[in-house]
């Protein structure tokens, strides 16, 4: 597996996480700070085009305050 293929299942896994989470909660999706900064950081190394998982998060991003306490 390369680098970018490491980070996108990772932003997969959290992008989950944070979905269940807010299922869980009866509430809408708020993506963790890890959940943007790896968005953040595949779309640097142009992997956004390829993926809707991080078009998704990066859609998402100043929508809301994030949750720096997790």
């Amino acid at each position: 597996m390369s680098d970018d293929e490491v980070m996108l299942e990772a932003l997969r896994h959290f992008v989950h996480l944070d979905e269940s989470n807010a299922a869980v909660h009866c509430g809408a999706v708020r993506y963790s700070p890890l959940t943007f900064r790896l968005a953040e950081a595949l779309n640097r190394r142009g992997v956004n085009a390829a993926d809707a998982y991080v078009r998704d998060v990066i859609a998402d991003a100043g929508r809301y305050e994030e949750d720096k306490g997790r």
